[in-house]
């Protein structure tokens, strides 16, 4: 029996969003490439030497915890819908938390990124980083734009959750999709084309870490959620309100939106040379 499968089906029918499922999956496959034996025969030995594999690996104590929740979520799957009796604890590591924000595009990064893409040409990608940083869009959100909205200031998309709400198009953004339309692909309903048809997650994070390279951005930088971290730090830095943001953000909970209240570290170190 395939259990990475069955509990694939399992996370589509609680209605888990693909880039959940994708994650699990993700880390799963790491975990059982590693244990190199049947799930059921898993102890308490085998997650503890993992984790200090991670921890060799020089992983962030949050991707470490990441990984270990698919792991217990995986043999919780196992426990109960696979009549499996795996006992093992996992516990997740304990940081300090510190009040700050890392590893955040800022306005120079972006400016590079735009300029990269210029100078190849390129007014696809250009139009995809004002798409992701001046809506603040999910990707999933942003491949939902139609090419007929590419003159619209308000436009409907499926966020988290299943939840309908509205992305704001500014003028700059508008722009970008103006000039973009002339070298477009017309060959779908959707606004982001390739000679393929609409494209997807994958050719969206192969166009930012082209321009990355080129630009000279930071690797862990290079990444379209950030893009919406940088949206939202940029609003709150701008002066809107937290729940204003959280509206624009497609924020379900406003604690999601409160950490962009935080410097980044460039931000602190930048306070104390002043000190």
């Amino acid at each position: 029996m395939n259990y990475l499968d069955h509990f694939v089906n399992y996370l589509k029918s609680e209605e888990k969003s693909d880039n959940t499922i994708n994650s699990y999956l993700r880390d799963l496959k790491q975990f059982v490439s590693y244990l190199g034996k049947d799930m059921k025969e898993l102890n308490q030995e085998d997650i503890d030497q993992y984790k200090n594999v991670l921890k060799e690996e020089g992983l962030k104590i949050k991707t470490i915890n990441r990984k270990m929740v698919s792991v217990k979520q995986f043999i919780e799957f196992l426990n109960t819908e696979c009549d499996q009796s795996i006992i093992v604890r996992i516990k997740q590591e304990k940081q300090q938390r510190q009040e700050y924000l890392e590893d955040m595009l800022d306005k120079h990064d972006f400016k590079k990124l735009v300029d990269a893409a210029v100078t190849n040409n390129d007014t696809r990608a250009k139009a995809i980083f004002y798409t992701l940083y001046y809506t603040g869009a999910r990707v999933s959100e942003m491949l939902q734009i139609k090419a007929e909205d590419y003159k619209k200031e308000y436009i409907w998309v499926k966020g988290k959750g299943n939840k309908h709400r509205q992305l704001f198009i500014s003028s700059k953004v508008r722009t970008a999709w103006l000039d973009y339309m002339k070298d477009r692909y017309d060959n779908s309903e959707f606004l982001f084309t390739g000679q393929r048809g609409r494209i997807n997650r994958q050719t969206i994070h192969g166009v930012i870490k082209k321009y990355a390279d080129l630009a000279g951005v930071d690797e862990g930088k290079a990444h379209a959620h950030n893009f919406r971290h940088f949206f939202c730090k940029s609003a709150i830095d701008k002066g809107l309100t937290i729940d204003t943001v959280a509206d624009l953000a497609g924020h379900s909970d406003i604690n999601t939106t409160r950490i962009y209240t935080r410097k980044t570290k460039p931000e602190l170190m930048a306070a104390i040379n002043e000190l």
